[in-house]
């Protein structure tokens, strides 16, 4: 086949990939870089025609990426949304491929990526999920190669051969994949390519830390199919040891390998794609700082966790700092994922009709610990098996008309098991019946199970348009009905129970021993809606407003449970249905660029409410054997919830080859109506502690407080944040001439560092005595490296969180009566500890 014919061929499809983004890989576009993300645009090409290597080395700092949130590929400056883009070289460079690093790169993005089930996405302070529902969707959708993900299961992945990563805040759903309310999260792997390439990369890193990436692509028919393999490894010690087990807490090992294939034809192209992550990590942990609080908010005196462990076990009180655990029974989390999905885009006269089929599974067996301290208690997991399956059908307008346009129609059926299983050590009967002389054998080797069923089929039509009125004016509407079906049951029983006493235990215990809450079902018909006007002043300047309507079905509570009052009569049902989540979101900014694109400032006002807001919650209303609430978490809607802030970013391009990017955000996250919150947990006295006849609430109104870590299904919000990055490049010319061979090539070394901060933040709950804050801090990376002008080798040395600051994501401060957990832990955030090593990178071909 000829060369002409090849181009032709390669040109029809660049056409249909425009249109379809099923590629991001046009060249001199500027990224929008919310944050220090990617450096948006090349310097102009230097002038010293002796330095054969600084247009290169120009070349090699920026990333050819573009904005595809409105299914377009369009200069990130021309779209007037909030969107924030991290480009692959940026991603390379700085080796950012989980989801949170990125939070480092991206203005009012959290990911909080605990472990494989409570993993949770927020933006401008709000996930939705934080802690485990496995019958919910997040108000931040995750898209990966145009593939909505649905379970938060689908997060705990690292995304490697990455081409962009875009955040896109506001509601969703005129477009993208299927509703959320808060915004989404668009991630893009790279096509395979018809020139032959393929590259290693090798690291090594502290805790004997190994991570190694392989990438293969070439043609299998020239000019019509293609193929590429990636693959990645990633193993380590852990950044904590376990002194009974010898588990290595927070430990990376896990590998993923990713298959294309990808056909272009006379007037089509075809993306295949397979995809396959395996992990077996101890990282579900959250570690003891200390014993339980002393009084309670009435002024009576507790009893703390170290009396409870000398009355009820005759042990004493040891581990009390997270850094020195002591787990009984401990084992690792094995998580899987498999998926399959399928793009066709067809040129039609001059419209485009794209197809994306695809399949994916989310399966976890956790293995938990029994206890801390050398406690023997119980321990709770969940195992989770998730299949979804997906088609999208769309057909899009060409660009640079009058009135662009792309409609189309969504399908979904998804299927969620969530099998919880408490499982009781030999010294359960004694801690849970308060009773050192209890026998072991009632409660020992038994099991508490619930078995949790969510089942989703959706089905939505949508589309969206642009009215360009004139050369300045613009006007974007968009619309979506969506119809769905959710159905949803829990069925709980207790195993190893053969006697009366056993029975007797177990109630006391579990609260129950038998339910059913039978099959639930909810039909909901929902619209989503966007208007989105735009007014140019000038070619450095773009005004744009929106006002935007979400809205997502009610969730299922896969772990609904009955309620019962302390006589152990019953009461009511949890809901397994919630209510709907609607979001209303308004947007004012503007973007603007100069000194010929060396400059870029960007700024966003937005307000938005959410109504019934889908979140995890705690039922006080089930008592343990004491008279103090069990605190049973479940699925349920807060009546409102308001976000509002202001967001800027820029980049700067003071001198050439260096550039600065930065960022920040002022975020209010705040209840406006949660009049049915659980009290904190020392406003949760037994009756018999009551004072002047007063007991303890059941509930407490939160509404008008921020939003604050310590609340159930929420994780802290940092009212201010701020980043900065600077990358600068400096081409040395061939000085490794002498050696000969493959290292006759120019050189460039290269710098790049990135801090990260964020104010002080709330970890307890409003109204608590025992105020915990999160101070604030700073995360810093930093690089330094040597690389080849024609990229075939590189070497650099880098550092994540260099100055190794701990921080957490959440505190327990717990009653320490019902569980054998110590009740005073931490969670650490990610990227809580430092990481340190080097990096090889060669390009075979």
């Amino acid at each position: 086949m000829s060369r002409a014919s090849g181009e032709k061929r390669e040109s029809r499809a660049s056409l249909l990939r425009s249109v379809g983004f099923a590629s991001l890989a046009a060249a001199g576009v500027l990224v929008f870089g919310a944050g220090p993300a990617a450096t948006q645009s090349a310097p102009a090409p230097t002038a010293d025609a002796n330095n054969a290597g600084a247009a290169a080395a120009a070349n090699a700092q920026v990333d050819d990426v573009t904005v595809t949130a409105r299914l377009r590929e369009e200069k990130a400056q021309d779209v007037p949304l909030p969107v924030s883009v991290v480009g692959r070289k940026t991603a390379e460079r700085e080796h950012i491929e989980r989801l949170g690093d990125f939070a480092q790169k991206v203005p009012n993005f959290v990911p909080y990526v605990t472990n494989p089930r409570t993993s949770a996405m927020s933006i401008r302070g709000i996930s939705g999920i934080s802690g485990g529902a496995d019958g919910s969707e997040s108000a931040v959708g995750l898209i990966v190669d145009n593939v909505f993900y649905t379970h938060v299961g689908f997060q705990w992945a690292d995304f490697v051969d990455l081409q962009s990563l875009e955040v896109a805040r506001g509601p969703q759903g005129t477009l993208l994949g299927k509703n959320t309310t808060v915004g989404a999260v668009v991630i893009h792997t790279q096509l395979p390519s018809f020139t032959p390439e393929a590259s290693f990369e090798t690291s090594f890193a502290n805790r004997s830390r190994i991570i190694e990436k392989a990438n293969i692509s070439g043609p299998i028919i020239d000019d019509k199919l293609a193929y590429r393999v990636t693959f990645f490894l990633d193993k380590s010690d852990g950044a904590i040891n376990d002194a009974l087990t010898g588990a290595d807490l927070l430990n990376n090992n896990r590998w993923g390998v990713r298959g294309q294939l990808y056909y272009v034809g006379d007037n089509f192209t075809d993306r295949l794609i397979f995809d396959r992550l395996r992990s077996d990590e101890y990282n579900n942990y959250s570690g003891v700082i200390g014993n339980t609080f002393p009084v309670w908010a009435n002024g009576a005196i507790n009893t703390t966790y170290a009396q409870n462990l000398a009355s009820r076990l005759h042990i004493p009180f040891l581990v009390n700092s997270p850094y020195a655990p002591v787990l009984s029974r401990l084992g690792n989390l094995d998580q899987r994922t498999t998926g399959v999905s399928n793009e066709i885009n067809v040129q039609i006269g001059d419209n485009t009709l794209t197809a994306i089929s695809a399949w994916r599974e989310f399966i976890l067996h956790p293995r938990n610990s029994l206890g801390n301290n050398y406690t023997q208690i119980s321990g709770n997991a969940f195992d989770v098996k998730v299949d979804q399956y997906s088609q999208e059908v769309r057909l899009a307008s060409p660009k640079d008309q009058t009135i662009e346009w792309q409609v189309g129609v969504y399908a979904l059926h998804e299927a969620v098991s969530s099998y919880q299983h408490t499982d009781y050590g030999y010294q359960a009967s004694q801690w849970l019946l308060n009773n050192f002389n209890a026998d072991p054998a009632l409660l020992n080797g038994t099991s508490e199970h619930t078995d949790g069923k969510a089942r989703t089929f959706s089905l939505a039509e949508f589309g969206q348009a642009t009215w360009h009125i004139d050369e300045q004016w613009a006007l974007t509407a968009g619309l979506r009905d969506t119809f769905e079906i959710r159905e949803g049951s829990d069925f709980g029983w207790s195993s190893g129970v053969y006697t009366s006493a056993q029975a007797a235990a177990m109630q006391t215990a579990a609260g129950t021993t038998f339910f059913d809450t039978g099959g639930r079902k909810a039909t909901r018909n929902s619209l989503s809606g966007l208007v989105n006007p735009s007014y140019k002043y000038s070619d450095n300047i773009l005004f744009y407003g929106s006002a935007a309507r979400g809205e997502k079905s009610g969730a299922i509570n896969t772990a609904a449970l009955p309620v019962f009052d302390s006589k152990q009569n019953f009461k009511e049902w949890q809901p397994v249905v919630t209510k709907p989540e609607v979001s209303w979101d308004y947007e004012l900014g503007v973007k603007t660029n100069w000194l010929d694109n060396k400059l870029i400032l960007n700024g966003n006002l937005y307000w938005n409410d959410i109504y019934d807001f889908q979140s995890i919650l705690v039922n006080t209303a089930i008592v343990d054997v004491t008279g103090v609430p069990l605190r049973k978490t479940y699925l349920g809607n807060i009546g409102h919830v308001r976000l509002r802030g202001f967001e800027f970013d820029g980049r700067w391009n003071p001198v050439e080859r260096l550039w600065i990017t930065f960022s920040g955000a002022l975020t209010d996250a705040r209840y406006v109506n949660y009049k049915n919150a659980a009290p904190p947990p020392d406003w949760t006295w037994p009756a018999s502690l009551n004072v002047n006849g007063v007991a303890a609430p059941l509930s407490v109104d939160l509404s008008g407080q921020r939003i604050t870590g310590g609340v159930a299904g929420n994780s802290p919000v940092a009212p201010y944040s701020f980043n900065i990055g600077v990358n600068y490049e400096l081409p040395l010319g061939r000085i490794f001439e002498g050696i000969g061979g493959f290292a006759d090539v120019p050189v460039t070394a290269f710098t790049y560092g990135n801090l990260a901060w964020k104010y002080k933040t709330q970890l307890s709950q409003p109204g608590s005595i025992y105020s915990v804050f999160q101070p604030s801090y700073s995360i810093v990376n930093f690089g330094i490296g040597l690389r080849t002008d024609d990229e075939r080798y590189s070497l650099h040395f880098w550092a994540k969180n260099l100055f190794d600051q701990r921080y957490v994501t959440a505190q327990t401060i717990g009653t320490a009566t019902t569980t054998g957990s110590a009740p005073q832990t931490v969670t650490f955030g990610d990227n809580a500890f430092r990481a340190y090593g080097a990096t090889l990178k060669v390009k075979l071909y």
